[in-house]
């Protein structure tokens, strides 16, 4: 007779052991479990419904939210002339259309995101918004020709990159206006609202990551002195003093150095962001730097790299890599720093708010306006978060 012997997967023999926690049970534990836990949960219970009740109260009773819908156009563009909006759209028309285009080359997040986006522009184009719903039908239509388009091109991702190069001078131009566009010069002065708070965040980004780049291999450069102590001295001094003072620098300073240059105020702007952005950038990319073995680099030399081909081949993708979180922090932080710049008289989307509810019709409707202000500050905010958890999950960010 014989016998066999049963040999559990190594699976079954990993598992942890399961332990299921009624609610009642985890309550227990987790806020009744001593008289001192029991009176503080109450406590802030009582409180978290004191102000939930007082708000719902307030929301649906006493607010004015009749403000928003009535100075949406200040909240968006500002003071941007009502009659050349049209170019405002088409900027948006080409931003939305080539993330249709991107969204359908890579697929991913990306498509997921660009669903939601042509989905909330169609509930959009229901509402009594006037010709504003012809322009958002126009780009929901754009945006699925897009997907249409680059449906599964995974060969044209560079192409798609350099459209995107390309369309930052032209969306830049079709603003501006005047010259050879036939069109109507709009000054800078006139960009104001979420349209501001957009071209700032977009342009310090894209200047100030690079630089930052540099400012971190300069720093983390050790074979050069004198880069490492000009990349270090640069760093440590904008990093020790505030964002204002780096505005009212860049505003003031500016024209006297350039004596006789007659330079833009949105420009000044671009350019104390940029500095700020990128010194903080530095020092996420040279966390990342840090966090190298150096036997990358040393495998790298031994297949015969030269020190250019090893950065920017070898060590500083995977220094980019491992920065992501703390770079997205530094995007979020520039997205939100942008309403500093009422200092130097620019009205970003802040100001807008301040503006609707210092007219004389609107007055006493701050509470209203900035909740407005702070919904679409959180909204872009978590979703940009969000894109990031995705991203580090799908790179194997935290895993062990």
């Amino acid at each position: 007779m014989t016998t066999g012997s049963y040999l559990p997967d190594s699976e079954d023999l990993l598992r942890p052991p399961t332990k299921r926690v009624t609610p009642q049970a985890w309550l227990h534990e987790n806020l009744f479990n001593s008289w001192f836990n029991t009176a503080l949960t109450l406590i802030s219970a009582a409180l978290l419904i004191a102000v939930i009740s007082g708000f719902l109260s307030w929301a649906f009773g006493a607010a004015r939210w009749a403000v928003i819908p009535a100075n949406l156009k200040i909240f968006m563009t500002g003071t941007y002339p009502g009659e050349q909006l049209f170019r405002v759209w088409l900027v948006l028309g080409i931003a939305l259309a080539l993330m249709g285009l991107s969204a359908g080359v890579w697929q991913g997040l990306l498509l997921k995101y660009t669903y939601a986006v042509a989905i909330f522009c169609g509930i959009l184009t229901l509402l009594p918004l006037g010709q504003a719903r012809l322009y958002l039908g126009v780009i929901v239509v754009a945006m699925i020709a897009g997907i249409a388009l680059g449906w599964r091109r995974s060969n044209w991702q560079r192409w798609v990159l350099l459209a995107w190069l390309l369309s930052l001078p032209v969306m830049a131009i079709l603003l501006l206006g005047g010259g050879i566009t036939g069109m109507r010069l709009v000054s800078t002065r006139q960009w104001s609202g979420l349209l501001l708070t957009f071209v700032l965040t977009i342009w310090s980004l894209i200047l100030g990551f690079p630089l930052g780049v540099l400012l971190a291999l300069g720093r983390s450069n050790a074979t050069l002195p004198v880069v490492r102590l000009v990349c270090t001295f640069t760093i440590e001094l904008i990093r020790g003093i505030p964002l204002t003072v780096i505005l009212f620098a860049a505003s003031l300073l500016l024209p006297f150095f350039l004596a006789g240059a007659r330079i833009d105020l949105v420009f000044r702007a671009t350019v104390g962001l940029t500095l700020f952005t990128a010194v903080y950038m530095a020092e996420d990319i040279r966390g990342g730097l840090q966090s190298i073995p150096s036997g990358q680099a040393e495998a790298a030399r031994a297949l015969g790299l030269n020190p250019a081909q090893i950065t920017f081949l070898v060590v500083l993708p995977q220094a980019l890599r491992t920065s992501i979180p703390s770079l997205v922090g530094s995007f979020l932080t520039m997205f939100k720093d942008t309403s500093l710049v009422f200092i130097i008289g620019l009205i970003d989307l802040l100001g807008a708010g301040r503006a609707a509810f210092a007219q004389p019709e609107w007055l006493g409707t701050q509470a209203e306006c900035l909740i407005f202000v702070g919904v679409i500050y959180a909204i872009f905010c978590f979703a940009i978060s969000y894109a990031s958890q995705q991203l580090e999950k799908s790179l194997g960010l935290g895993d062990r």
